[in-house]
């Protein structure tokens, strides 16, 4: 609904997920005593009827039941679509319902893998993150592209390794004992090739 005072498009209730559609509709979440979320002030006046409408017709491709204002009101349909988040909380949902070590040690190299895997993936995010944070912040207001790239480098890393050794934890202790870890490293190629190929 607009919001009489301020002219603002705003939306208020549902849980989490109707929060994390909102978010991804251009809609910011503000939390003063109660959550709502208010549309982004990026969305130019011409878009905004049309980016409303986009929200209603998410929530309600999600089930929810919308009240919205007549200007905002959806009649079609839009095919629910599957977010990185979720695909994130499916593999949450893998890892809970893993039947042996075997099972969770293949599932934690989603997490654990060190090129592309989730850790990795999101240290280049807030990478990439606080490199476009300072193009747009003032020279005044530096604080959050240090944080992030400190937050990508420290905590992220610690996350990373300590996650690689619980795969390695539970991946040991369903081996035999002559299999067990840790082993001294290979030696090294005798070959002189090296990199990548393709």
């Amino acid at each position: 609904m607009r919001d009489l005072a301020t002219d603002v498009i705003t939306a208020s209730g549902g849980d989490g997920l109707a929060h994390g559609i909102l978010e991804r509709s251009f809609f910011l979440r503000e939390t003063h005593g109660v959550t709502w979320h208010r549309m982004s002030p990026t969305v130019t006046p011409e878009e905004e009827q049309a980016v409303a409408r986009r929200a209603v017709a998410r929530l309600q491709a999600a089930g929810y039941r919308v009240l919205a204002s007549p200007e905002f009101a959806w009649e079609g349909t839009e095919a629910r679509y599957v977010t990185t988040g979720r695909e994130i909380e499916n593999l949450a949902g893998r890892i809970r319902e893993a039947a042996s070590a075997d099972d969770l040690t293949f599932e934690l190299a989603e997490l654990t893998a060190t090129h592309d895997g989730i850790v990795a993936s999101l240290g280049l995010v807030l990478h990439a993150l606080a490199d476009a944070y300072d193009r747009f912040s003032r020279p005044e207001d530096t604080r959050w592209g240090t944080r992030l790239r400190s937050e990508a480098d420290h905590e992220l890393r610690l996350l990373a390794t300590e996650l690689r050794s619980v795969r390695a934890t539970l991946a040991d202790r369903s081996a035999p004992p002559d299999r067990r870890g840790p082993h001294p490293p290979p030696a090294p190629p005798t070959s002189t090739a090296f990199g990548r190929t393709r």
